[in-house]
């Protein structure tokens, strides 16, 4: 985006078209040890993910966080290039991203309601 306005759109794509599927970000019932695709368009988004652990509590500056769901994200694209997330129900979505071979950490800092 420059100025408020989208200058290109690389790197998007639309399920159905050129053989592209939808995805899914989360399961509504996860199971430990699940695998699954988070979205596909070969050889342009083949992101995976696989559960590692429910029920895990996170801290970050937003706050304190139980019942969080922990994944391991990859793509086939990136071999050897993996992240952890974190998912807390309270916030509706990833709180925490840790890259596990260089520690580097992506943590959510504050929700503002607007209303």
């Amino acid at each position: 985006m420059l100025d408020g306005k989208i200058i290109n759109h690389a790197g998007s794509w639309e399920a159905g078209v050129d053989g592209a599927k939808p995805g899914i970000i989360m399961k509504a019932n996860p199971v430990v040890g699940e695998i699954y695709q988070q979205e596909f368009y070969k050889g342009v988004a083949e992101d995976m993910a696989e559960i590692l652990a429910l029920g895990e509590s996170v801290q970050v500056p937003a706050g304190n966080y139980k019942g969080c769901l922990k994944t391991l994200d990859y793509t086939p694209l990136e071999p050897g290039v993996v992240e952890h997330k974190y998912y807390c129900e309270d916030v509706g979505g990833s709180v925490l991203e840790i890259k596990p071979d260089s520690g580097e950490k992506l943590e959510l800092v504050s929700i503002e309601i607007l209303r």
